[in-house]
């Protein structure tokens, strides 16, 4: 009898063994496509915007990740040294109809790179981000570029709790700064419930967030989120809003997510979401997802679906 239950622990202890995958370096092939429209025959209006992007993006990290089960989910708070890059294009055509109407058409080809070093549980961060856009109204074209940084000053107190300051140039001379800190509450396992926090350096926005991960079985995993955010700036058509999450994982491999908010931009309806994701094995992965707006006033419709491939080693 002892022997047995020695022999089913070493196999479970195996098994998870398995299951716990290590990565460190995480890239993603990214295509998008959003159409947009707005119809107010009272103010005589009707616009019509489409565009579609393509995003090729790569992070390094100078320590192994461990995975907490699904072959996409890690440590809620980030303690490894990292690097990353981005090469991005997107393509926006836009209608506008008033009396004659307006044609716009807009290119972009934008450059990220950037990164963290960590030591001594200090947190060093910088990144700089450069856009080059083609732009054409009517028959005029004209090119414009915009490069901007960014910095960030943080500190590890442990593990499981970090506060950060960062800093942006804003590209125009409009810089800004925001602080923000977060939180891992561990629980049995690899379960958890992490809370992030960030501010303006006005204090008049705040954001805050959480994430619930929990086994629910052998192989399964539930994944809970929400966000609010309390915006007291005195501006026109801004308003305070909160979001909602969840993802199940049927196994390390394959899962569903669906979201929802109640102000997509400017208040222009509730915003809905659904993804799914599967791992083809253990290093490369598929991802399709559709999202859209529903305004109760019919006057504001947007509908996009995204596809994604991702490989990590």
């Amino acid at each position: 009898m002892k022997v047995s239950k020695l022999s089913a622990l070493a196999a479970f202890l195996l098994s998870n063994a398995v299951l716990a995958e290590s990565y460190q370096s995480f890239s993603t092939l990214n295509y998008s496509q959003k159409n947009q429209t707005v119809n107010e025959p009272v103010f005589d209006y009707y616009s019509k915007w489409d565009s579609a992007s393509i995003v090729l993006s790569s992070q390094y990290y100078f320590e192994e990740q461990q995975t907490l089960g699904p072959l996409n989910e890690f440590d809620y708070i980030n303690t490894s040294s990292n690097i990353y890059a981005s090469l991005s294009n997107s393509n926006i055509e836009t209608f506008t109809s008033r009396i004659d109407g307006v044609n716009w058409k807009n290119s972009n080809n934008t450059v990220d790179i950037g990164g963290q070093w960590i030591t001594n549980n200090f947190i060093i961060g910088a990144g700089y981000t450069y856009i080059k856009s083609e732009n054409t109204v009517g028959s005029h074209t004209y090119d414009n570029s915009l490069s901007y940084y960014s910095t960030e000053l943080g500190y590890l107190i442990s593990d499981d709790l970090v506060i950060s300051a960062h800093y942006n140039d804003g590209g125009d001379g409009d810089d800004f700064f925001n602080y923000s800190a977060s939180y891992n509450w561990q629980l049995a396992g690899s379960d958890y419930i992490g809370f992030s926090y960030n501010v303006d350096e006005n204090f008049d926005i705040h954001q805050l967030s959480s994430r619930y991960f929990f086994g629910v079985g052998e192989e399964s995993y539930l994944v809970l989120g929400g966000a609010y955010t309390l915006d007291n700036r005195d501006v026109v058509f801004v308003d305070d809003y909160w979001s909602v999450n969840a993802s199940y994982y049927y196994d390390a491999k394959t899962s569903i997510s669906v979201v929802y908010s109640d102000e997509y931009s400017f208040g222009e309806g509730d915003y809905y979401g659904v993804s799914a994701s599967y791992f083809i094995n253990s290093n490369y992965s598929v991802q399709a997802g559709y999202n859209s707006v529903v305004d109760s006033k019919d006057d504001f419709k947007l509908d996009g679906y995204y596809l994604s491939f991702g490989a990590q080693f």
